[in-house]
């Protein structure tokens, strides 16, 4: 091979790595007006909560793509208790989850009157994942406040994330090929703090179809299931 035809071609064969190494992979819908609805139900599979989310936009720039979705929360008799915006940013080839989605409408709900603050490190998926792969640490905390008086300080911890493997994951929603992930969870409520684990499936399009969560004996406190997606 000529020197100039070899440098072209390692020129040409780099820029195709640095694409695809940047390519976005969407851990959730991202096409506007696609919806979708969880179910949450304790440990004895009763009924908590509903969740239902619709894609209101999705606006791309250079290699970041940010998808605003709006989540409205009922409890189990449907009647509505929250509703707020989220948004789902995939940048550089490396998808972040808005980890609002993981407090507990009840819990915003309960608080609505007051002023809330809320801060995040939300949790990252790249594009490739793999059996055995760590990922990246997320907490959020949210502050409840009364004029200039702290109420609450609810901190949420989520840290050893590893991926576990494939699984196929079959709901109300269909049958889904999903990443299975494991990460521990450390919650701390004024002075209480609970250990708990989890476990959750997410699929490339689709985002959560599954997550479970268990007491520091291992015994299941509670589960979500995707229940439906168009």
């Amino acid at each position: 091979m000529k020197p100039v035809v070899r440098i072209l071609f390692f020129l040409f064969f780099m820029s195709g790595s640095l694409v695809n190494a940047q390519e976005c992979v969407m851990y959730f819908p991202d096409k506007v007006g696609s919806t979708r609805e969880m179910k949450f139900y304790d440990q004895r599979d009763r009924l908590s909560s509903i969740t239902r989310q619709e894609i209101l936009d999705k606006i791309t720039s250079g290699s970041k793509t940010l998808v605003k979705v709006r989540t409205t929360s009922f409890d189990k008799d449907e009647s509505e208790i929250h509703t707020g915006d989220l948004e789902f940013i995939c940048e550089d080839g490396v998808f972040t989850f808005d980890l609002k989605d993981y407090l507990d409408p009840a819990s915003l709900a309960a608080y609505e009157e007051m002023g809330i603050e809320i801060t995040a490190d939300n949790l990252a998926y790249p594009a490739r994942l793999g059996p055995g792969d760590q990922l990246p640490d997320g907490g959020i905390q949210m502050v409840v406040k009364s004029g200039a008086t702290t109420i609450l300080t609810l901190t949420v911890d989520i840290s050893n994330r590893k991926v576990e493997g494939t699984e196929e994951i079959s709901t109300e929603a269909g049958t889904f090929k999903c990443y299975k992930i494991t990460y521990d969870v450390t919650t701390k409520a004024g002075f209480i703090t609970t250990n708990s684990t989890a476990i959750e499936w997410i699929a490339d399009g689709v985002g959560m179809v599954r997550n479970e969560t268990f007491n520091r004996r291992g015994r299941l406190t509670g589960y979500s299931v995707l229940t439906g997606l168009n």
